[in-house]
C-alpha cells in the first residue's frame, strides 16, 4: 500500500481524508471496533478559538486555522454545530488581570472579535453565571461528535479509504512491513496518529524517550437549563482548563472535566469525587441546583512526556524510512484535525 495511517480517532480520519482526495491510496488501521473511541468523542465537543496557546507554537497556529477549516467541513456536509461562543469568567480581582493576559495573546494567535465584558455584559448573555467580568470568543463553538465521525467514515468510503477495524498494530520492521492481528501487510509511508498508543508506535519505529502519560477527566451532567452556551473559569493549571460547563445540542449541560493523571489508558470508569463538580458549578453559578447533576462519561488526555519531562506543544515529527509520528495531540487536537491533515501533506510533498 501507499500510506498506511495507524489510528482512525478524528486527526487519523482527516490525515487520510486529505491524503485520499490528493489521489493516495490509503489504509486506516484502528485497533477498536468503530472510529473515534478514545480522546475524539471522550471529550467537551468543543471546537475552540485558539486563545491559550503560547504565539507561534504549533497548537496555536493549527487551532486558529483549524477552526475555520472545522466550520467548513460541517457546514459542507451538514453536521449539527452551533457557534455559540464562549465566556472566561474571572471572580476574584487578580483574575482579571489574567484575563487581559489571556486577550493578548489570543489576539496575538490571530483569535477574531476577542473583547473584555464587565459583570452587566455577563449577565445579559448568561444570567445565572456571577462574576466580575470575562473575556467573549464569539467564535468558539460546539458540535456533534458522533454524527463528525459517521459523517466522515462515509466520505473516507467515497474516497475508497480502506479502513480496517479491530487492527492493532503489534510491530513495524526497518522496511516499514507491519504486523498487525488483521494480518501482515506494508506501506511505503507509515503515519502515527495513534493519540493515546502513540507513544508505543512510535518506539516500535526506533523513535524512543517518549512516553504517553494520560491526564484522566471525568465529567457529570445535568439536564437544568443554567447556561446558554460556554462558561468557562480562569484556567488554573496547565493540564487543565479547569471544571466548566458546556452547553450541549441536546438536552444536557456538561459539568467538568476534572484532571488527574491515571496509567491505564483504557480505564474510563468516573473516580472523580462528586463533591468536585458540584464545586466548579457553585462556582460559576451560586444557585446551580446540584441535586440534579449525575455522571456522564470519562476521557483521557494524551499528555507526551519526553524523558519524563512534559512537552507542551504538538509534536509533528517526520522520520527517515518514510514515517511521520504525531505524538501529544490533545486539545485543541479536534479542532485543529483539518489543519494537521494540511500541515502533515506539505511534510510528505
Amino acid at each position: 500500500m501507499e500510506v498506511a495511517v495507524i489510528g482512525g480517532g478524528i486527526v487519523g480520519c482527516h490525515i487520510a481524508y486529505c491524503l485520499a482526495k490528493e489521489g493516495k491510496e490509503i489504509f486506516l488501521l484502528e485497533k477498536e471496533g468503530a472510529l473515534g473511541e478514545h480522546t475524539s468523542t471522550r471529550n467537551s465537543g468543543v471546537i475552540h478559538g485558539g486563545i491559550y496557546y503560547p504565539q507561534e507554537s504549533l497548537k496555536a497556529k493549527l487551532c486558529v486555522r483549524g477552526r475555520h477549516r472545522t466550520y467548513e467541513f460541517l457546514e459542507n456536509h451538514g453536521i449539527p454545530h452551533w457557534k455559540c461562543g464562549k465566556i472566561i469568567v474571572a471572580m476574584v480581582v487578580s483574575e482579571m488581570k489574567a484575563l487581559q493576559d489571556l486577550k493578548k495573546r489570543g489576539d496575538g494567535n490571530g483569535v477574531e472579535n476577542l473583547r473584555l465584558i464587565d459583570e452587566n455584559e455577563v449577565r445579559k448573555m448568561e444570567p445565572r453565571v456571577r462574576c466580575l467580568g470575562a473575556l467573549h470568543s464569539p467564535e468558539t463553538g460546539i458540535l456533534d461528535m458522533a454524527a463528525y465521525m459517521r459523517v466522515m467514515e462515509r466520505m473516507l468510503k467515497g474516497l475508497r479509504v480502506t479502513i480496517v477495524k479491530q487492527c492493532e498494530v503489534i510491530s513495524i520492521d526497518d522496511r516499514n512491513n507491519l504486523r498487525t492481528t488483521r494480518g501482515e501487510m506494508g506501506a511505503e509511508m507509515i503515519i502515527n496518529a495513534a493519540g493515546l498508543y502513540s507513544d508505543s508506535i512510535a518506539g516500535m519505529c526506533g523513535l524512543v524517550g517518549y512516553e504517553i502519560i494520560p491526564h484522566k477527566g471525568d465529567y457529570y451532567n445535568t439536564t437544568e437549563e443554567v447556561i446558554r452556551g460556554l462558561v468557562y473559569p480562569v484556567p488554573d493549571s496547565p493540564h487543565s482548563l479547569g471544571i466548566h460547563l458546556t452547553r450541549t445540542l441536546g438536552e444536557e449541560t456538561l459539568i467538568g472535566p476534572s484532571a488527574f493523571q491515571v496509567l491505564n489508558k483504557d480505564d474510563y470508569e468516573i473516580r472523580t469525587p462528586r463533591e468536585e463538580f458540584e464545586q466548579g458549578a457553585l462556582s460559576l453559578i451560586p444557585d446551580f441546583n446540584i441535586h440534579r447533576i449525575y455522571p456522564g462519561y470519562s476521557g483521557h488526555r494524551p499528555k507526551l512526556y519526553y524523558h519524563g519531562e512534559l512537552q507542551t506543544d504538538f509534536l509533528i515529527q517526520r522520520q527517515e524510512e518514510g514515517r511521520i509520528h504525531l505524538l501529544g495531540i490533545e486539545s485543541p487536537g479536534l479542532t485543529a484535525a483539518p489543519a494537521i491533515a494540511e500541515y502533515v501533506s506539505k511534510m510528505i510533498k
